[in-house]
Formats: structure tokens, sequence, C-alpha cells
């Protein structure tokens, strides 16, 4: 009993302290950030006061969304001691693709609750994202929105539908512009996984139902919004089917 005291009040204490992040994925993070790109840190500086926030020089090896910067700030701590929970600790030489969002006159910021890849790791999919926010920048690397769309039910059954499937392409994405009423009214194609399976999801997207939570509650509703709707490809891996999913896993 005392034993699973403890565990509760370990696991209360660590949700208490976590830091809570509003999950957008990365297209979602792509466009409601001001930039995105892959950088390597030159040189860090102190945090002045007793801000968590300290001040980065940066090499810009790839720009997918943005204008070129030469510093950003990371919201944590430049010592690597420990913060609050949203601290986040990048040194000299890291490398990273991050979303960052401007604060102030022309800066940017990232922290915990932003969308990173540390380079330095080995990470799953990472080449097949950084393919993807390569397509979307090539496709139109201005949008930038402040809400997060969710899309109906339906679509999933349908990606669920799709199990076993056999694909070459890892990604797929489509441009969904909703009405005043958030009904699809266009659906285009940005990068297809080069078989009918594009035609059935574009029809699928013009039958699918939103809704649209904004970032800020003031923020004006709009007539017209446009969504990137991603669908990742997951081949079979064992005894596991592959499969399509809205989710960069």
């Amino acid at each position: 009993m005392r034993l699973l005291c403890a565990l509760l009040l370990f696991v209360a204490g660590n949700q208490t302290f976590a830091c809570v992040c509003e999950p957008v994925g990365l297209t979602g993070s792509f466009i409601s950030a001001d930039f995105v790109a892959h950088i390597k840190i030159v040189e860090v500086y102190p945090n002045q006061n007793q801000d968590e926030i300290y001040k980065a020089d940066i090499e810009l090896i790839e720009l997918f969304k943005g204008q070129k910067l030469t510093s950003i700030y990371i919201r944590g701590r430049s010592d690597g001691k420990m913060g609050s929970s949203c601290s986040v600790y990048f040194p000299k030489g890291s490398e990273l693709v991050i979303a960052a969002n401007s604060f102030g006159k022309e800066k940017y910021s990232f922290g915990a609750c932003s969308y990173k890849i540390n380079l330095k790791k080995n990470y799953r999919n990472t080449r097949r994202n950084i393919e993807v926010l390569r397509a979307i920048s090539a496709y139109d690397n201005t949008l930038t929105l402040r809400y997060f769309p969710i899309v109906s039910p339906n679509f999933y059954d349908f990606l669920k539908s799709k199990k076993g499937i056999v694909l070459n392409e890892k990604f797929a994405l489509f441009e969904v512009v909703l009405d005043g009423h958030n009904n699809p009214s266009q659906v285009k194609m940005i990068k297809g996984f080069g078989i009918g399976l594009d035609d059935e999801i574009v029809e699928e997207l013009y039958q699918s139902t939103w809704e649209i939570k904004y970032f800020e509650e003031e923020s004006e509703v709009q007539e017209k919004l446009k969504v990137i709707v991603p669908v990742y490809f997951y081949p079979e891996e064992g005894e596991y089917q592959s499969f399509l999913s809205t989710n960069s896993l």
C-alpha cells in the first residue's frame, strides 16, 4: 500500500509540473510558425536578469519559411541548469530543425512546445519530415494561420480502411479550403502518392466536415480558411500491417 501511494504521488507530481503543450503536428507547426529552418547554433549568450530565455547566434543551413536570421532566442537556460518545466537547453554546436514564432521587434523564439527535430539524435522519420517541410515550403512558404483544424471521424475511418496497402511514396499533402460554414469548397493535391488513392482522398476530403479551434479566443472568425492535410504511409513491420495516418509518428 505504501508503495502504491508513493507511485501515485510521483505520477501526480510529474503531471503537476509537466509542461503542457497543445499538439498541432508537423504541418500545423509549419503553418502556425513565423520561421521554420534547419539551423546550427554557433554561439550562446547568458540569460539576462531572471528571464528564462537566452540568445543564440545561428548558422542558417536551410530556410523553409520566414526571413533569413542570424540569431534566435531559446526559451530556457543557457547554462543547462534546471529551470521551469517548459525550459529547454540547446548548447553551442546543436543542429536542429525548428519552428519559431516572432515576439517583440524582429525577434524569434522557440521552446518546449515548439516543433523541433534534434538532428544530433537518430529519430525514425527525420528525413521524411524534412521532405514534408520542403514540399509545403515549395508550395506556399508564406501561409501563416492561427487556428487548429479538426477533421471529422469519417476521414480517419477511410484511412483505417486502407490497412495493408502497398505504396512507394512516404506521404501525400492536400490543401482544403473551407467556406464560412467550415465546409470544403476546394481540395487541391500538393503532393500525391501517384496512384488512384489520391483521387479517393480528395473525394473523402470533399465529404468531410471540420471543427476549427482558434489559438486565441479573440481571433476573428474568417470566411475562408485553408487547411494542409498530410497523409503518411507506414509500411508493414513484422506482424503489423501497413497503414495510413494523418499523424507524424
